[in-house]
């Protein structure tokens, strides 16, 4: 499982397919999501850029908090 982050905080989480279906729904306004839609898929270097573009990372573990 994969998360996506903004600000230290998981905005969702699921495989990188479910992800990337959650950016292309939530994001459907944003310029890079419009530009790049058809290539998020295939290519990690569009994607990177697109999540850059939006401010949010994809993490292979949830960040932790602390009290």
């Amino acid at each position: 499982m994969k998360y996506l982050v903004r600000n230290c905080k998981v905005e969702f989480s699921g495989s990188k397919k479910e992800i990337i279906d959650y950016i292309l729904s939530a994001y459907e306004d944003d310029y890079f999501v419009q530009s790049y839609n058809k290539q998020l898929y295939h290519d990690n270097s569009i994607l990177e850029k697109v999540l850059d573009g939006l401010c949010l990372q994809i993490w292979d573990k949830a960040p932790k908090f602390r009290s």
